[in-house]
């Protein structure tokens, strides 16, 4: 049973009807469209948080933002940028908004439309950009095969960007970039023309597994617990992986006729999308041929199929929020005119932090705040510092009984060794 509680997304490059749609997974019904713009660049549709719909043109320096409940674009408010964008990505809050133009990347605050920063290290276009689940960091994939990770925190701080990590185990273009669903992991999933899906562990900078297929590769997803690793080809099949049972080795060369294997293959042409339902259970691909299939996952059987007049350009699930269908859409988060001049290195520049219904009047009021730390009790801190005096004590007696226990074992292991050499 498909979940009730997603609506697929999907764009296709003809722009005939609509530039955009909400389907219904279960009847295939079309729920909403979206109007009133040009094709929409390759992967750059999505939500923003759960008030709007944002995409970038195919061809033009700007983006488009749709309320979630209108098929007409916001009034009054142009998203204009650099130049053409090759990748767009949103954080999960809809706080920034990241976008490739070329070889550089440029970060915008949502709430005020200010350029925190743009920077480049990449030396060819850049084909996709992605935040982690939690917005702590960007990673973006190029042409030049080169991959990098980007802290947010350090791009917004500093004027000279630098990568928090940097991979460079693919020979040729990346074109699919993820990160898992589980922050924790810190993992990376990429997909290149060069045949390989690679997993990377961003917080120890390692790559943990190199899968390496007969076909070029140019989507990628997992489900939501990461124990499956679906690839898309160039050729239109889609193989799935288990990430529970992985090779032993770092490296691994998945043969066509590999048992661990799953096959999907239905699509005529390369696939552009692919993901899984929150309940793991149905697989969306989307193609150049136009189509989007909707996948039983245990039965690799087609239930839903929704055809479109021209190459599907992005196809993804979405949760079914309540402004979808609203009258009167309250938008959980601003939106302004994007600014093309970064403030960063300015000692005037601040971002600006907006929150709903929350009373931040304690965030001003320094004399209170000076007060409960003077009139903090001095027992307190005399305890706090017994407390760390214990702990040191107990931290060098440790430190003695495993010098006893080694001098202990090496003593056996030499008088064993002498007795047996007697």
């Amino acid at each position: 049973m498909r979940c009730p509680h997603e609506l697929v997304m999907t764009c296709d490059s003809g722009c005939e009807n609509w530039s955009a749609a909400a389907w219904d997974p279960r009847t295939g019904s079309l729920l909403s469209t979206y109007k009133h713009a040009s094709a929409l660049g390759h992967h750059s549709l999505q939500l923003l948080k759960d008030s709007y719909v944002i995409a970038s043109s195919a061809t033009k320096p700007n983006l488009f933002l749709w309320p979630l409940n209108s098929q007409t674009l916001v009034p009054n408010l142009r998203l204009s940028t650099p130049g053409k964008v090759t990748a767009l990505a949103c954080t999960s809050n809809g706080s920034y908004i990241a976008a490739a133009i070329g070889e550089k990347i440029y970060i915008w605050q949502t709430c005020n439309g200010q350029l925190i920063n743009s920077f480049a290290r990449h030396y060819q276009t850049i084909s996709c950009l992605t935040f982690s689940k939690d917005g702590s960091c960007l990673a973006s994939g190029a042409e030049d095969s080169f991959i990098f990770v980007w802290s947010l925190s350090q791009v917004a701080n500093s004027k000279q960007a630098e990568p928090l990590n940097s991979f460079n185990h693919h020979s040729l273009p990346v074109k699919d970039l993820k990160f898992g669903h589980i922050v924790d992991f810190g993992r990376l999933y990429s997909v290149s023309l060069d045949k390989s899906a690679r997993i990377y562990d961003v917080h120890s900078s390692l790559l943990l597994l190199t899968l390496v297929f007969d076909v070029p590769l140019v989507a990628l997803c997992t489900d939501i617990m990461e124990n499956e690793l679906y690839v898309g080809s160039s050729t239109g099949v889609v193989m799935k992986c288990s990430l529970r049972d992985p090779p032993r080795g770092i490296q691994h060369h998945v043969a066509a006729n590999d048992d661990k294997i799953v096959v999907f293959k239905e699509h005529t042409s390369s696939i552009t999308s692919l993901a899984v339902s929150v309940d793991c259970s149905t697989l969306l691909t989307g193609s150049t041929d136009g189509m989007v299939h909707l996948w039983d996952i245990p039965s690799c059987q087609i239930i839903l199929t929704l055809k479109h007049k021209a190459p599907v350009v992005s196809a993804f699930f979405v949760p079914a929020y309540d402004n979808f269908s609203v009258n009167n859409l309250q938008p959980s988060l601003e939106v302004k005119p994007l600014q093309r001049v970064s403030n960063v290195g300015n000692i005037e520049f601040m971002l600006d932090v907006h929150k709903n219904n929350e009373d931040d009047a304690w965030i001003l009021d320094f004399e209170g705040q000076a007060d409960d730390l003077n009139t903090k009790n001095p027992q307190d801190c005399n305890e706090t510092q017994r407390e760390l005096e214990d702990a040191r004590a107990e931290i060098e007696r440790l430190k003695r009984i495993n010098g006893e226990l080694y001098k202990y074992s090496v003593r056996n292991i030499l008088d064993k060794q002498s007795s047996i050499e007697t």
